[in-house]
């Protein structure tokens, strides 16, 4: 059901375009998770080689003039460096239209837990909208080996007491992601220029839980887009208020609607909006999205409530996939409704609309 401050959201109806036997809904968490790894560990490996082997030297830092980039790294290339003391991998993407020495935007999109960045890379379809757009986009690995496939550890520092998950708690990765997030930045300019004042992520399930915590603690995050994720209580964030997309479905049958709900109640306290003033709505494929008029310029919030179709068999869980994803693999199509909205889309609108 929807929160008393979801007024009037209509469960849009949407047609079926997969197949296959209804599972119970009431499946243990454990028989999911099970299904997910034994799935995902059959998807892609394979990695563009193209551009692979050129790897700048990171650690420019932010203050690096934007002249001389090489701009060698065009397309898809998977990457690796060291930070934190740890050996961390990461997908970059960057469009082959790309001026090396004009500022370039850069969208971060995080996994969820059984995932691995190039199987989010492959789901969200953010490749195709940075080459439209001209920006750059990264889909780290979290921390545990995943390069090579999902595994059981945790990928992400995603904050103390966050919402929590059905039918387990929200596990907590102890490395250093900050430094991680520093370093691949670093590792963009160093090859090409970056506009620093727009660099932004998304994220899905515990990818969006580190989107919630990032825009929490990181001032250089112009703006953040959870997907079926909570947060924890932002009072007490050091980073300003920022824009934040909110993307849940109303069934989600892993991360409850309810942890989306209260972290849009969370960042509408955080930046200062009138909860009560009546959000603007439009409709998208699927569901609709709520903007509300209360906010100080340049912390909007919006949320987008989602109707998932009835589960299927080739689904993680019902509700719990990234809106408008590929199907092109089993790996892919069980966190995929591609009956909804583009997430990527809506993000990538949102950011442009209001961050910039």
């Amino acid at each position: 059901m929807l929160s008393s401050m979801d007024r009037s959201a209509p469960h849009v109806p949407v047609s079926r375009r997969r197949l296959g036997k209804l599972p119970a809904r009431s499946c243990q968490l454990g028989v999911v998770i099970a299904l997910a790894m034994s799935i995902a560990a059959c998807s892609s490996g394979e990695e563009d080689a193209q551009m692979a082997a050129t790897t700048p030297t990171a650690g420019m830092g932010a203050s690096a003039p934007c002249t001389a980039k090489p701009g060698m790294l065009r397309g898809h290339s998977a990457q690796t460096l060291m930070a934190g003391g740890l050996s961390r991998s990461f997908h970059y993407y960057a469009p082959q239209s790309l001026d090396p020495n004009q500022p370039a935007p850069v969208v971060f999109v995080a996994h969820g837990y059984l995932m691995n960045g190039d199987l989010m890379r492959q789901i969200s379809g953010f490749e195709a909208l940075a080459e439209q757009h001209g920006f750059v986009v990264i889909f780290p690995d979290g921390q545990g080996d995943r390069a090579a496939a999902p595994t059981m550890d945790p990928p992400w520092n995603v904050g103390q007491d966050v919402c929590q998950p059905i039918g387990a708690p929200a596990p907590l990765a102890m490395g250093d992601d900050q430094a991680f997030i520093d370093a691949m930045l670093d590792f963009a300019r160093a090859d090409q220029c970056v506009d620093e004042n727009h660099v932004f992520m998304t994220g899905f399930s515990m990818g969006g839980y580190f989107s919630n915590h990032n825009g929490c603690v990181r001032s250089d995050l112009r703006a953040v887009a959870p997907h079926s994720a909570g947060s924890y209580d932002l009072s007490a964030c050091p980073a300003t208020p920022k824009p934040i997309m909110l993307v849940h479905f109303e069934q989600d049958g892993l991360i409850p609607y309810t942890c989306g709900t209260e972290a849009r109640d969370r960042w509408l306290a955080r930046n200062g909006c009138d909860a009560a003033a009546p959000p603007e709505t439009r409709m998208v494929t699927g569901g609709l999205c709520e903007y509300y008029q209360g906010c100080p310029a340049g912390a909007q919030v919006a949320m987008c409530t989602l109707q998932a179709p009835e589960a299927t068999s080739d689904e993680f869980a019902l509700g719990h996939g990234w809106a408008g994803g590929a199907t092109t693999s089993p790996a892919i199509s069980m966190l995929s409704i591609p009956e909804a909205a583009s997430a990527s889309e809506l993000v990538w609108g949102f950011f442009t609309e209001f961050a910039w």
